[in-house]
């Protein structure tokens, strides 16, 4: 009985979580991640959540990892050489994503956002790489099948 009670509070946390993700401001979720985000949080409340449910917990966290620059750059002046070469990087979506930060002028980005305006950036400029930013990126989505068994200190859910 006290290791339900146990899980029951670790389910609360986990909603928590899901909860605390799916309000962040200006999230670039992908639709099946606001899908999964979406079922997960209306889940009963005496649901107990799976590891494999916790490991994309975990991930979504560490994608929603905020910075304010890339490899010495600020997030603006990414953005001001990414969207003054927008016409030359010839994908129609990546001209969109560059047009809407642009609108937004944001002074942080979440990883994945920073991660694809640094990869426009270097189109057109020597921008280099962050080796921070691609850790968290590698922590995230990367090949590592323990990843997850051991995250960073600053990811909210152990």
């Amino acid at each position: 009985m006290a290791r339900r009670r146990k899980k029951l509070r670790e389910a609360d946390t986990f909603r928590t979580r899901v909860l605390q993700l799916q309000s962040l401001p200006g999230s670039d979720w992908r639709d099946w991640e606001a899908d999964w985000l979406d079922k997960e949080a209306v889940r009963s409340d005496d649901y107990i959540y799976t590891e494999k449910e916790r490991v994309i917990l975990n991930q979504l966290i560490v994608s929603a990892t905020p910075f304010e620059g890339y490899n010495g750059r600020t997030v603006q002046e990414l953005l001001r050489t990414a969207y003054f070469y927008r016409a030359d990087v010839g994908d129609e979506d990546d001209q969109d994503f560059v047009e809407r930060l642009w609108y937004r002028q944001p002074r942080t980005l979440r990883v994945r956002e920073l991660s694809r305006l640094a990869s426009l950036a270097r189109l057109s400029e020597p921008v280099g790489w962050d080796d921070e930013v691609e850790s968290v990126v590698r922590q995230a989505w990367g090949k590592d099948d323990e990843l997850h068994r051991e995250l960073p200190e600053w990811v909210a859910y152990p």
